[in-house]
């Protein structure tokens, strides 16, 4: 008996570590209202510049919250701003780098034959403190334009819109 009782003994102690690692996973998301006044506010930015782009919002695994497309926008900009705003939330990092990357790694070029990732510019990583919450993709903005940021100069208009829509 005095074997079974240090045995228990043992399992009573480990019994809040077994607890904790059954806990709920908690991940922030982004807000619909959020990324909605981030895509509208890129899309407002081009406008002004007259560029016509479609932009996305996507949360943290890739999944879209949001995309809009402006009036006069061609149709195929809306699978580029969804693969920006994807490749931007999966690889934390801005799309415009991903050349970088690839140059000092050549076999990082393989992460572009995935589903839905391009190494085009125009996709930002969404961060709230050192977490990346999702990412945000414009298209539509020629090479050069926006003052020479082309389509990262909208997604960072929207950017700063959404962070400021939300709450802390």
């Amino acid at each position: 008996m005095h074997a079974l009782h240090r045995l228990a003994a043992c399992l009573l102690c480990l019994a809040p570590t077994w607890a904790s690692a059954d806990s709920l996973v908690i991940e922030r998301q982004i807000p619909l209202s959020a990324a909605l006044t981030g895509a509208r506010a890129a899309i407002e930015t081009c406008l002004g510049q007259n560029y016509r782009i479609a932009v996305t919002i996507a949360d943290r695994a890739g999944n879209v919250r949001v995309t809009l497309r402006a009036d006069g926008a061609n149709p195929h900009l809306l699978e580029g701003a969804a693969r920006k705003a994807y490749t931007a939330a999966m690889l934390r990092i801005p799309t415009t780098q991903m050349g970088q990357v690839i140059a000092r790694n050549p076999g990082a070029a393989a992460l572009m034959d995935f589903d839905r990732m391009t190494p085009l510019g125009g996709g930002l990583p969404i961060r709230m403190g050192d977490d990346v919450v999702g990412g945000i993709g414009v298209a539509g903005v020629p090479v050069g334009g926006a003052g020479g940021a082309g389509d990262e100069g909208c997604a960072q208009a929207g950017l700063a819109a959404l962070a400021a829509a939300i709450t802390p």
